[in-house]
């Protein structure tokens, strides 16, 4: 008895040790940081006009709970959305930043502060691939602003504040830790901070702080099937969210570097066939034509397991490591081919809108011009031949037409090529896309065009665009 009584003592010892080594070492509080950064912390209002479908599925947005939206009772094939969201002060002069899906569709824009100061907000410009928004106010005076601080320094374990405005309650500080890092939800180029700070509706463009006051993410989204935090929210880190700000600041949009290559995951089945010690990398299962990768020396069958020094650890990571790097300038490219380690320097380009990408990788370089309602592709020596034209002859043939196509009404068919928009030049789709985004851009519902009408001749129509 004596033994068994000494050695419970030993254990109960033991256990206060071991609590004792462990003990809190938190902060105290976090009443002063949220003082401070409170007043550059903003709630968004917006009034929107959305297209609904009555039987419509959830869509990924109910599923990680992004705006806080809400609908008027009726629900016609155009509806009056009203979105609440946070975002945050960047500059003095009024700049903000918040997420994409917070404004997307936005008519109105109203930033309030925490002193009730509202201000109109404009859109300066968006990134849909990070769910990224800049916004500007113009204010009478100064406003306080936040710092992006390094997101690579956040620690998993590491204290973090959100500030934000959850369910329009406004002003709401939450804490917690770094839960883990490079979360990736489904987009081209998520590496998420996953955190356990009570992140919620409304809390969607808040900043997520370190200790220090700086911002290290931007509260986007989280997981919950009740609707309400479960301790699960995820943050754009503020290296890739400081990077794409400053190009809509600067450019008001994004160019991101291109290798132009179609990839596949490894699998073990295929990392055991090929010789490779562990499984990871990227397969690449096809190359785009006329990309930077087919041009120096990257194959199919390849498998890229280092971009630029970094191991590409799945074929998720790769297109993030491509897009951060620089346009026109040699990466370090090392595959796995033949059981052995090969290292390309590959040049790479700017990467191409979807529709131009679309016009590449489509096995007739065919490109859709919605606002037309036509397919056009780059005029080849094939047609000039078959519809004997003057081989000199340079522009864009038409190889469908949409039911719809105003150009239909005005006798244009398959095969009738088109010279010039707007006084401009077209050699290829991508120029007609590029002319029809500026016209659009200005504003203008009609363009001239102008088609091959035999030698010496030309045909000019004037054509409405359908901008549904």
């Amino acid at each position: 008895m004596n033994f068994l009584r000494n050695f419970s003592i030993y254990i109960i010892v033991l256990i206060s040790t071991a609590q004792a080594s462990y003990s809190f070492t938190g902060p105290n509080s976090f009443s002063d940081l949220a003082e401070r950064l409170s007043p550059s912390v903003v709630n968004i209002s917006t009034t929107g006009t959305v297209k609904t479908n009555q039987n419509s599925q959830p869509s990924l947005e109910d599923f990680f709970n992004f705006p806080f939206n809400v609908p008027r009772q009726q629900q016609p094939s155009e509806r009056t959305v009203q979105s609440l969201g946070s975002g945050f002060v960047i500059s003095e002069d009024g700049y903000i930043v918040t997420n994409n899906h917070v404004v997307e569709n936005a008519t109105d824009i109203t930033a309030t502060f925490t002193d009730g100061l509202k201000l109109e907000a404009v859109l300066i410009a968006t990134d849909k691939e990070t769910d990224l928004a800049l916004l500007k106010v113009e204010p009478e005076k100064r406003l306080p602003a936040l710092s992006f601080g390094d997101s690579d320094s956040a620690k998993v374990g590491n204290w973090v504040m959100a500030i934000g405005n959850p369910y329009g309650l406004g002003g709401t500080v939450t804490a917690g830790i770094v839960s883990a890092r490079g979360r990736m939800l489904g987009g081209r180029y998520d590496n998420f901070i996953q955190t356990d700070a009570s992140i919620n509706r409304g809390n969607s463009g808040g900043p997520l702080f370190d200790l220090d006051g700086n911002v290290i993410g931007v509260n986007t989204a989280i997981i919950s099937p009740s609707g309400g935090s479960i301790g699960i929210g995820f943050a754009i880190p503020s290296n890739l969210a400081k990077n794409i700000i400053d190009q809509l600041q600067t450019n008001g949009e994004i160019e991101r570097a291109w290798l132009g290559v179609r990839i596949q995951e490894v699998s073990d089945e295929i990392a055991q066939s090929v010789g490779l010690e562990k499984t990871y990398g990227a397969l690449v299962q096809g190359l785009t034509p006329d990309s930077p990768a087919l041009k120096d020396g990257i194959q199919e069958g390849d498998i890229i397991i280092e971009f630029n020094g970094q191991e590409v650890e799945s074929v998720k990571t790769l297109p993030r490591l491509v897009a951060g790097a620089e346009i026109g300038r040699p990466a370090k490219v090392l595959v796995w081919r033949n059981e052995r380690e090969v290292m390309l320097n590959v040049n790479l380009g700017k990467q191409p809108s979807l529709d131009e990408l679309a016009a590449i990788e489509s096995n007739d370089n065919s490109v859709f011009i919605k606002e037309l309602g036509i397919k056009v592709r780059k005029l080849s020596n094939d047609d000039k031949s078959s519809l004997k034209l003057a081989t000199a002859l340079e522009g864009v043939i038409i190889t469908e037409l949409s039911q719809d196509s105003f150009l239909l009404r005005q006798n244009i068919s398959p095969d009738d090529i088109i010279i010039e928009i707007q006084n401009r030049p077209v050699k290829s789709g991508s120029d007609v896309l590029s002319i029809i985004k500026d016209v659009v851009a200005d504003g203008k519902e009609n363009v001239l065009i102008v088609f091959y009408g035999g030698p010496n001749t030309r045909k000019y129509i004037g054509a409405k665009l359908s901008l549904d």
